[in-house]
C-alpha cells in the first residue's frame, strides 16, 4: 500500500510522542507510510519547506488533541491547512489522547477516535 495514496501525516505536540509512536507503527503495519516531523526533519533542515512538501503530499493528516497540542503552534497551522487543502477534505482524523475545551470548535464537527493505548 506504500505511495502517496497511503501517506499519513500526524500532527501532534511533543509532550504526546510516547501515544504518537504507538499509534505510528500501528499504521506501518498496516501498511500506511508515517511521516512524523520530528524523525523526517533534520536538525538543520528547512523547516517550514518539509513540513509543507509532507503536507502537500499527505493523504491524510492524524492530528492528536490534547491541551499541549492545542497550544501548538504547529499543530493549528496544520490543522488549518488540513481543513484548507481540497486534497484532505475528508481525511482530517481527530485522535482525542486527552479532552480539552482549547480544541477549535470545527474538530467538534468531526469524529474523532478516542486514543487507547495500543499493545
Amino acid at each position: 500500500m506504500a505511495g502517496k495514496d497511503s501517506r499519513v501525516f500526524l500532527s501532534y505536540a511533543r509532550s504526546d510522542r510516547e501515544a504518537v509512536k504507538k499509534v505510528g507503527r500501528q499504521l506501518q503495519q498496516a501498511g500506511f507510510e508515517v511521516w512524523d516531523p520530528d524523525e523526517e526533519i533534520l536538525p538543520g533542515a528547512d523547516w517550514t519547506a518539509e513540513l509543507k512538501a509532507a503536507l502537500d503530499s499527505a493523504a491524510a493528516i492524524v492530528v492528536f488533541i490534547s491541551p499541549e497540542a492545542m497550544d501548538s503552534r504547529s499543530v493549528s497551522y496544520e490543522i488549518e491547512y488540513a481543513l484548507g487543502a481540497r486534497h484532505l477534505r475528508g481525511r482530517l482524523i481527530p485522535v482525542l489522547i486527552r479532552p480539552t475545551k482549547r480544541a477549535p470548535w470545527i474538530l467538534d464537527s468531526l469524529e474523532s477516535v478516542p486514543y487507547e493505548s495500543p499493545s
